[in-house]
C-alpha cells in the first residue's frame, strides 16, 4: 500500500498511535504541526488522506475544507478530537469532511475510517476520470455537430449531477433531483427506477414517461427489482417493507395493458464491490441502449453510489445523536425534532396529531431494591413492549429517565385511547424478570391531541397537556396506594 497520509497534530501520542495503527498497515505517514506553510503543503501534495486534530485547528477546519474543494483536491479530509455536539458534527460533515472520530474511539475507528475515506476518494477520482473522458470525446467529435451536441448535453448533465448530488447527504428526493439535473435530456426512458436504503429503510422510486401502467405489471416489476438486487447482493428485501415513490405526473395505474417491462437495464450502485442499491432503466419502445448510453449510465451509477455511501454514513452518524443508547429508540433530542416536524405538518394539512406520555410507577423503588441493572432491564423490556404495541406510523421515544412518549400522526383522541389500551394490556401481560425474580411493573399515562388546542398554541402545549394528565394519573395511583 503506497497511499500517503498527512497528520496535522502537535501531540506526540497521536503521532505514535497513527504510526502504530496505520504505519504498520503500509501507509506512508507524514506528521506536521501547525505552520504558515501548512495550506500550501496540503494543496501541493496529492495526499490520500489528511488527518487533523480538530481540538488544535478549530474553525480553520471549515476554511481548509472550502479551500480543498475550490482547488478540486482529491484528498480525503478526516477530523478527530474530543466529543462534539451533534450540531457541530453535522456542520463539519456538511462542510466536506469525510468523517469525525471522537478521541475516545480513535484507536478503534481510525483504520476503518481511513480505508473508507480512501475508497471514497478513489471512487471520486474514477468519476473525474470519466468526466474527462467524456470531455476528450467531445473535443474529438467537433466536426460531427449532432454527436457533439449530444456529448455536450451529457457533459453538462454529468457536471450538474456531480455538483448537486455527489456530496448530497439528503436522499429523500434523490430521483427528482437526478431528473432536474437533466437526465431526460440525454436518455429517454420509458421507466427509471432507483432502489436504495437510508438507515434501515428501503426505498423504491419510480419515474414513468407513459400515461398508463398496468397495476399487475407494476407489482411484478417491484418484485423483479427486489429479486435482481438479491442476486447481486444476497440481501433479501420484503416488498411490504419498502417505501414506494411514484414521481411521474398524470400517470394512471390501470387494470388494462399499457407497456411491458421485460427489457430493463440494471446498473448496480456499488462501492468497493459492495452493492448499495440499484438503478433500473427501461428504454422507450423496447429499444436497446447503445454503448455511449451504457457508458453514461455507468458514470451516473458511480456518482450515485458515492453520494449514497456519503448519505448512509451521514445518516448513521446523525442517528447516533438522536437514539437512546439503552433502549434503541429516539432520545429526548430526537423526540423534540420529530414532534416539532409532525406538529407543523399536522397544522399545515389540518390533520390530527396525538401524544401519549408514559411513566413507570415507583421506578425508584425498583432501582433501590433490585439495583440499577434491574432498572435498565425494565426500561429495555418496556421499550420492547411499546414497540410491539404501536403502529408502523407511530413514533416512539424515551423522553427522559423512566418516561416514554408515543407520537401518533393522523390520530385523534378516540383512536389514541384504543392504542393506549393495547399498550396497557401488553405491559400488564409481559413477564418482567431480573435474575429469575419477577418484577411488578405498572405504568401511568396521559394523552393529548391537537384537536384540543387553540390555533396559536404549539407542540409545547401538546406536551404539557399530556404530561399534566400523566401526573394526574400518577397522583391518583399514589392516593390509591396510600389509602390501601
Amino acid at each position: 500500500m503506497d497511499d500517503k497520509i498527512i497528520v496535522i497534530s502537535d501531540q506526540k501520542k497521536d503521532w505514535n498511535l497513527f504510526e502504530q495503527i496505520l504505519g504498520t498497515k503500509g501507509f506512508d505517514i507524514d506528521i506536521i504541526s501547525l505552520s504558515e506553510e501548512i495550506e500550501d503543503i496540503i494543496l501541493e501534495n496529492d495526499f490520500a488522506a489528511i488527518l487533523a486534530d480538530y481540538d488544535l485547528i478549530g474553525d480553520r477546519a471549515c476554511d481548509w475544507m472550502d479551500l480543498l474543494q475550490k482547488h478540486k483536491s482529491k484528498s480525503c479530509f478526516i477530523l478527530y478530537g474530543e466529543d462534539k455536539k451533534a450540531e457541530k458534527i453535522s456542520e463539519i460533515l456538511q462542510a466536506g469532511a469525510y468523517g469525525f472520530i471522537s478521541r475516545s474511539n480513535l484507536s478503534k475507528r481510525i483504520y476503518e475510517t481511513v480505508l473508507g475515506g480512501i475508497e471514497n476518494r478513489k471512487a471520486f477520482i474514477n468519476i473525474l476520470g470519466m468526466i474527462n473522458d467524456l470531455k476528450e470525446v467531445n473535443q474529438s467529435l467537433e466536426k460531427e455537430k449532432e454527436d457533439l451536441r449530444r456529448k455536450n448535453q451529457e457533459f453538462s448533465f454529468i457536471n450538474r449531477l456531480t455538483s448537486e448530488v455527489a456530496y448530497d447527504l439528503n436522499w429523500s428526493m434523490i430521483l427528482p433531483r437526478v431528473l432536474d439535473a437533466g437526465l431526460l435530456n440525454v436518455i429517454k426512458p420509458a421507466l427509471l427506477a432507483m432502489l436504495y436504503r437510508i438507515g434501515s429503510k428501503w426505498n423504491l422510486a419510480f419515474h414513468l414517461s407513459e400515461r398508463k401502467i398496468n397495476k399487475e405489471i407494476l407489482e411484478n416489476l417491484k418484485q423483479d427489482i427486489v429479486d435482481k438486487f438479491y442476486s447481486l447482493s444476497g440481501e433479501k428485501i420484503l416488498i411490504k417493507e419498502i417505501d414506494f415513490h411514484l414521481y411521474s405526473s398524470s400517470v394512471k395505474i390501470s387494470s388494462s395493458d399499457s407497456i411491458s417491462f421485460s427489457k430493463q437495464r440494471v446498473m448496480p450502485l456499488s462501492l468497493a464491490g459492495k452493492p448499495l442499491g440499484m438503478l433500473v432503466i427501461l428504454p422507450k419502445n423496447g429499444e436497446k441502449l447503445d454503448n455511449e448510453e451504457l457508458e453514461l449510465l455507468s458514470t451516473i451509477s458511480n456518482i450515485l453510489a458515492m453520494s449514497l455511501k456519503n448519505a448512509q454514513e451521514y445518516h448513521r452518524l446523525k442517528e447516533l445523536t438522536v437514539k437512546d443508547g439503552l433502549t434503541g429508540i429516539l432520545n429526548h433530542k430526537g423526540f423534540q425534532d420529530i414532534i416539532h416536524k409532525e406538529f407543523q405538518r399536522a397544522k399545515r394539512y389540518n390533520r390530527s396529531l396525538s401524544l401519549i406520555m408514559i411513566d413507570i410507577d415507583n421506578f425508584k423503588v425498583i432501582n433501590d431494591s433490585q439495583g440499577h441493572q434491574a432498572g435498565d432491564l425494565v426500561l429495555k423490556d418496556l421499550a420492547d413492549c411499546l414497540k410491539t404495541s404501536v403502529r408502523q406510523t407511530d413514533i416512539l421515544a424515551r423522553y427522559g429517565g423512566d418516561e416514554f412518549a408515543i407520537i401518533l400522526p393522523d390520530t385523534e383522541m378516540k383512536r389514541s385511547e384504543m392504542l393506549l389500551k393495547r399498550v396497557l394490556s401488553t405491559v400488564e401481560n409481559h413477564d418482567f424478570r431480573w435474575k429469575s425474580k419477577k418484577i411488578k411493573v405498572k405504568i401511568s399515562c396521559g394523552i393529548s391531541t391537537t384537536g384540543e388546542l387553540h390555533s396559536q398554541q404549539n407542540e409545547k402545549e401538546l406536551i404539557s397537556r399530556a404530561d399534566n394528565r400523566l401526573y394526574m394519573a400518577k397522583r391518583s395511583q399514589d392516593l390509591i396506594h396510600s389509602i390501601v
